[in-house]
């Protein structure tokens, strides 16, 4: 008898689920604000609940769609993508966002085995300017956007 239910996307959903889950947890402390004034837990909560959301929709899709085993997880590329967005966040403010970046997208992309040198160095290209351009230019956000030595020059 096969089974009805695609394994691959209920994990993956109930995955999703979690990691909002634990977000809008340790979001908890951190003051909303309003859409016209936001506070710093404004978007990590638009984010945790729209990541909530998806997670559930993945969930029903999973009791919905074809039929579909879980096979091995990825975790080498797991371990990657988690550790480039936790390196980002820890290096942020002490080496500046555009440094930061660079170093995001060179350690998520050695999680895609087939990305090449000329790939990342687009993909940070353009994640700079739309970076400085939302961020440093438009929202004005106050974190320093180059490494503290290059501000010094």
């Amino acid at each position: 008898m096969s089974s009805r239910v695609n394994a691959k996307d209920i994990a993956s959903g109930a995955v999703l689920l979690v990691l909002a889950a634990v977000g809008l947890f340790i979001n908890l402390e951190y003051p909303l604000g309003t859409a016209s004034r936001m506070g710093p837990g404004y978007m990590p909560l638009i984010a945790f609940v729209t990541l909530g959301v998806l997670g559930v929709g993945v969930l029903v899709s999973g009791f919905r769609g074809a039929p579909g085993q879980l096979e091995n997880w990825a975790w080498r590329e797991l371990v990657l993508i988690i550790s480039a967005f936790a390196i980002f966040g820890a290096l942020l403010e002490d080496i500046g966002m555009a440094t930061a970046i660079i170093a995001l997208v060179v350690i998520s992309g050695l999680a895609d085995r087939t990305q090449t040198l000329k790939g990342l160095a687009g993909l940070a290209i353009v994640l700079l300017i739309i970076c400085w351009l939302v961020f440093a230019w438009g929202l004005q956000i106050r974190v320093p956007f180059f490494p503290p030595l290059l501000n010094n020059l």
